[in-house]
């Protein structure tokens, strides 16, 4: 190496020095500084599922968006029928008609559109027949989470009103159709008080509801949806009004 490269070296370090003596002056700790922002990154993500996680144990959730509620459609049974939780009709009804569905199932949505109006306008609005109700929920998740809200529907008087409401909703199967959040928007259409809503569909008791009409659906030997079993008669599918309403007439002879 030449004095000349020598030299030259030497002005480089010494301008190399400088220029390292002002980067530290400007950043003194520049590895701490990379720390603290990855350290920011993992508190920011730390706090955000604690936040997530209380949401979870003190049961905060999302609002429905407007998209959610208005796609909803409401749908009540007569207000003149008799209703007491999952019963329709007068309890001296001389003729009992029970009833097993899915809320998810289109051949009960058929059989509430094209049998249920009349079987509400003759025989239930006569007093003739009663129908109680019997959720088999077997279709998937959102057929439980539908019958937990019909469950809930049910503890403040709207079951039937919940019923129709859930038929006039229904989508492809377990297609998100009975959201939660739809379901809840569904409740707040029809003007029920959301909290106690919220809380009956999420209780344990909805879930024993459910099991209980399922046993139901067992001991009488019920496999599909829609079944109507009139006086120990069982009728499975969509059953023509005239046959049911032959059956009850049947039922109520002498």
């Amino acid at each position: 190496m030449s004095v000349r490269q020598a030299a030259q070296t030497r002005r480089e370090r010494r301008v190399a020095e400088r220029a390292g003596r002002q980067r530290a002056r400007r950043d003194p700790h520049p590895a701490a500084r990379r720390l603290g922002l990855g350290s920011l990154s993992v508190l920011g993500l730390v706090g955000g599922l604690a936040v997530v996680t209380l949401a979870i144990v003190f049961g905060a959730r999302p609002a429905p968006t407007p998209a959610e509620t208005a796609v909803v459609r409401i749908a009540h049974v007569p207000a003149d029928l008799a209703a007491d939780g999952f019963v329709l009709g007068r309890a001296d009804a001389p003729v009992t008609i029970d009833l097993f569905e899915d809320f998810q199932c289109p051949a009960c949505e058929a059989w509430s559109r094209n049998v249920f109006p009349s079987l509400a306008s003759n025989e239930l609005a006569a007093g003739a027949v009663r129908i109680v109700f019997h959720d088999m929920a077997f279709l998937g998740a959102e057929s439980t989470v539908a019958g937990r809200a019909a469950y809930a529907a049910a503890q403040q008087g709207r079951f039937w009103d919940m019923w129709a409401t859930l038929y006039a909703n229904q989508g492809s199967e377990n297609s998100g159709a009975f959201s939660r959040a739809r379901l809840i928007a569904m409740a707040d259409r029809l003007g029920l008080d959301l909290a106690t809503f919220q809380s009956a569909m999420d209780s344990t008791a909805a879930e024993a509801a459910i099991e209980g009409s399922r046993a139901d659906a067992a001991r009488a030997g019920v496999t599909s949806t829609p079944t109507l079993i009139i006086e120990g008669r069982a009728f499975v599918g969509i059953e023509p009004y005239p046959d049911v309403a032959a059956a009850i007439a049947a039922a109520a002879a002498p």
